[in-house]
């Protein structure tokens, strides 16, 4: 069996290239999105919103050669998508009505007392409503990543020995389908937020029309 060769800059000039088109074209579908007015799907499709945000944080920076705050936005990228889908359906109403009020310093006092990652992961496991394969990809993701995200989040050692040794172009290749792939997730997100079946449409295209910048999804 013969091994593939490292991804070199120019696949990774064309995978970003077709990064920035999916999140146009993603861009522009959720634009026409309203959420259910009902809070607890307005706080998660504003956590599906954030974590959209993050993506092309993260793409602007690769794109001027900044990859250690773009690398870092994964963890917050990946973060606001868990937030979103346990808001959805696993949290309670009591953080459903805390993630939901306005910004004072009270307010914020009180959310930040809130659940960890891995509480509202397995909190989503036991949820009757939480799509099973979704849950399970999102435990694959930490279960990879998370290390590595946790130490560019911090300042830890793979930001710092990549600042001598630099960024091959297959890390970042990697790194940026895995976040087309949280993409990819938080767009479906917030078109079941909007109550409309129709608006899972242009989702299922985006799989198939970019499926050369996505991992597999199940």
């Amino acid at each position: 069996m013969t091994t593939r060769p490292p991804i070199n800059d120019e696949e990774l000039n064309a995978l970003l290239e077709r990064t920035g088109a999916f999140q146009e074209a993603v861009h522009a579908h959720v634009n026409n999105l309203i959420p259910v007015e009902e809070r607890r799907y307005l706080v998660a499709f504003q956590a599906g919103l954030l974590s959209l945000e993050h993506a092309t944080g993260a793409l602007v920076l690769i794109g001027q050669g900044l990859f250690p705050p773009a690398y870092s936005l994964m963890r917050p990228q990946y973060e606001s998508l868990v937030r979103g889908i346990w808001l959805l359906h696993a949290a309670s109403d009591s953080w459903v009505e805390k993630l939901g009020e306005p910004l004072t310093l009270e307010n914020a006092k009180r959310a930040n007392e809130g659940l960890m990652l891995a509480e509202m992961l397995k909190e989503l496991e036991k949820s009757s409503t939480a799509p099973g394969p979704i849950v399970e990809q999102l435990k694959e993701y930490r279960d990879v990543t998370w290390k590595a995200l946790n130490s560019y989040a911090h300042g830890g050692l793979h930001p710092l020995s990549r600042t001598l040794a630099g960024y091959p172009a297959q890390l970042t290749y990697d790194v940026v389908r895995n976040s087309n792939a949280v993409v990819a997730l938080a767009t479906q997100l917030v078109s079941i937020l909007s109550g409309d079946p129709r608006n899972m449409e242009p989702v299922r295209r985006f799989h198939v029309e970019y499926s050369d910048c996505l991992p597999i999804l199940r």
